[in-house]
């Protein structure tokens, strides 16, 4: 029974909104199939029970009495109670917009020429556009359907008036204009998702004209629309990385503009602001630490969407450059305060390996260990991420029998590791050459100490690298 697929899609509803979904089956508006309710008033008993122990034959039992089972007809039911929920959904998602619904209503009124209402509801969704405080390119497309819509509603006798009276008030200009700019809008947003994505694989494609929305995003009139100037400096941040300028200049807008995006856009502003900052980090530009953890701490603050935007990844970025940065405190606030936002399945080990980066960073080495002991290494980046900073640990605490014995490990595990890119291993593999050298020196081998420093700030894709150079720099002053 559970492998049906109205069962799976019930039971992602949660408790409301499966007695929402009750009172829609139960409204004669919307259904008049009995058997309906009654099969659905069963899923929802075994939701709550979690007891899906029915046949076909059970459950048509259950629906239909005493009368023989007939397959067609139950998968029938099946198929009528998805499409039921189907529309449920959209009627759901209409009552979250009430500007969508006020476009609709208006389109039908103007299709079944009811013209006693067009003026109330054209006024109607005229104040729900202004009542939005989103500004991103569904705003635009809404002011071009309400231009549309204005128009199309005119009487024939209005649009026969005199040149003068038509130039002084039909709208062509102003849906061409509101079109326009929900395309420049959009054609921009969709460079920077793909930008994004050419930045994480080999794609071969392009979007046709870019070179002449680019062109006209820069003219006074669209200088004006903070959605093309916000999307225009993203594509920047890609397109001319080493340039920070641009970076900047989008940190400004988004201060002062974000407010007027709505949350999923937001957060794609910030992923790729955040991104930017990264890059940069893993450059060598370690200025942008502070900045990277300035965007995590005014997403965290600032946003509304700030719970739906921490997964395992960013969790533990955020804790890597609160270390970073020396916010220590802030860094255990948060674990402990974020924690419960992550999955079940991925908890355990994203703060445990937090706590572990917390303490190495206290100098609290035999805390570190312990907190690496209850990591488990399902996950590549995990075993990675523990090995290295266990090395660190038996480093710093004089362990060189076990270093040498994980240095061993650790190599032969990156080696056999297939999921790793040869540009992956090489760098985890200098990591640990690096290291296996460093034990062998003491203070008094000064020249091969300088030859190491140098020969580990000359290669490029070291991991820990200010860790070894700093290592380095204690021995030679040693």
């Amino acid at each position: 029974m559970r492998s049906k697929k109205i069962v799976q899609a019930a039971i992602l509803l949660d408790v409301y909104a499966r007695n929402a979904f009750m009172k829609f089956l139960q409204s004669p508006y919307f259904n008049s199939n009995q058997a309906a309710i009654e099969y659905f008033d069963i899923i929802d008993q075994c939701i709550r029970t979690d007891a899906y122990d029915f046949s076909d034959e059970a459950l048509w039992t259950r629906i239909f009495g005493s009368a023989p089972y007939q397959h067609q007809k139950f998968l029938k039911l099946n198929s009528d109670l998805v499409k039921l929920l189907e529309q449920f959904l959209t009627q759901e998602a209409l009552n979250d917009a009430p500007t969508l619904a006020s476009n609709l209503r208006l389109r039908a009124a103007h299709k079944m020429s009811m013209e006693p209402l067009l003026n109330g509801i054209l006024s109607e969704f005229e104040r729900l556009i202004k009542q939005d405080n989103n500004q991103s390119g569904q705003y635009y497309y809404n002011r071009y359907e309400l231009e549309l819509l204005r128009f199309n509603t005119k009487s024939e006798n209005e649009k026969k008036k005199s040149k003068f009276e038509i130039e002084g008030q039909l709208n062509i200009e102003q849906i061409s204009s509101h079109l326009d700019t929900f395309y420049f809008i959009e054609k921009l947003r969709m460079y920077c998702t793909l930008l994004s994505w050419k930045k994480m694989y080999k794609v071969e494609m392009e979007i046709p004209y870019m070179d002449f929305i680019l062109e006209e995003s820069q003219t006074a009139l669209k200088k004006e629309i903070p959605a093309v100037q916000l999307y225009y400096l993203m594509q920047n941040t890609y397109i001319n990385q080493d340039d920070t300028a641009h970076y900047f200049e989008l940190r400004r807008l988004m201060k002062d503009s974000l407010h007027l995006f709505p949350e999923e856009e937001a957060k794609e502003i910030y992923a790729t602001a955040i991104s930017y900052c990264i890059n940069q980090v893993n450059k060598g530009n370690l200025n942008f630490q502070r900045e990277t953890f300035d965007l995590y701490n005014s997403m965290l603050n600032e946003t509304s969407f700030a719970i739906s935007f921490i997964s395992v990844t960013s969790f533990r970025n955020i804790v890597f450059f609160a270390i970073r940065v020396n916010e220590s405190s802030w860094a255990e606030d948060f674990i402990h305060r974020y924690a419960s936002y992550l999955e079940e399945k991925d908890r355990d080990n994203a703060v445990y390996f937090s706590l572990a980066r917390l303490e190495f960073n206290r100098k609290n080495y035999e805390k570190v260990i312990e907190y690496l002991n209850k990591v488990t290494y399902e996950d590549v980046w995990y075993s990675l991420g523990s090995k290295a900073l266990l090395l660190h640990c038996y480093y710093e605490l004089n362990e060189y029998d076990a270093l040498e014995s994980l240095l061993q490990s650790f190599n032969m595990y990156v080696r056999r590791e297939k999921s790793l890119t040869k540009d992956r291993k090489l760098h985890q593999q200098n990591l640990i050459r690096f290291t296996g050298s460093l034990i062998k020196l003491t203070s008094k081998d000064k020249n091969k100490l300088v030859n190491l420093e140098k020969e580990i700030q000359e290669t490029r894709g070291v991991v820990s690298k200010p860790w070894l150079l700093e290592k380095v720099q204690e021995k030679l002053q040693g």
